[in-house]
């Protein structure tokens, strides 16, 4: 049996948003009827380095698998291989940081649906780095979202990304100056930030918001 190599190039054009919600959403089916054995992250640290690793077997698919990465000072690097269930024989290996990227997202989109409704029609978003993409792609894949407003402490990244979001998503993804205005009256809001410190107060919130 051939065992199938993708790079980060071949995720970016062979996985689209509304897939891998779908995935997810069947994965968690599975997961609920004890179809998968997910096992809990552990780590390996010395100095420098940390290794993290994450493993599943998943009876519905007839895989078992892994997730691994390094996160070092130059950043965080991600794989994950696949093994066939009856032969152990491995099926794919993949380039992950992009795939790692999407999945998170359609988590995120797939709770949107499930908790907020698809009906809402606007959204608060703190955060305008790489993941923030995928979560605000994923809400728009799953809801009829028309605006989002963002905020991020960096006024020019946080124009940046709105310009280019509203381009790529065909809303208006709108740059707001105060953290407030991306959480009061909103039915979601979606954190994806580094702070170490809360980005809003939760007295802002609108009742039953889904944050």
């Amino acid at each position: 049996m051939s065992c199938l190599y993708f790079t980060e190039d071949d995720v970016q054009q062979l996985l689209d948003m509304k897939s891998a919600v779908e995935s997810m959403r069947s994965a968690f089916t599975r997961l609920a009827e004890g179809q998968i054995d997910n096992v809990p992250r552990v780590r390996a640290r010395r100095q420098g380095i940390v290794l993290h690793s994450m493993s599943a077997a998943d009876e519905g698919l007839g895989l078992v698998g892994w997730k691994q990465y390094t996160t070092t000072a130059q950043g965080a690097l991600f794989h994950v291989a696949l093994y066939d269930q009856d032969t152990g024989q491995m099926r794919a290996m993949i380039d992950a940081n992009r795939l790692g990227q999407i999945r998170t997202g359609a988590v995120t989109g797939l709770a949107a649906e499930l908790l907020a409704g698809t009906e809402i029609d606007q959204a608060g978003l703190f955060g305008t780095g790489w993941q923030a993409e995928s979560q605000l792609e994923a809400v728009v894949t799953t809801c009829q979202l028309a605006r989002v407003n963002v905020y991020s402490r960096d006024k020019q990244r946080r124009q940046e990304f709105c310009q280019r979001m509203s381009e790529r998503l065909q809303i208006d993804v709108h740059p707001v100056e105060d953290p407030r205005q991306a959480v009061a009256d909103m039915p979601l809001v979606i954190t994806m930030t580094t702070s170490k410190t809360p980005v809003f107060s939760g007295e802002w919130l609108a009742e039953s918001s889904l944050v």
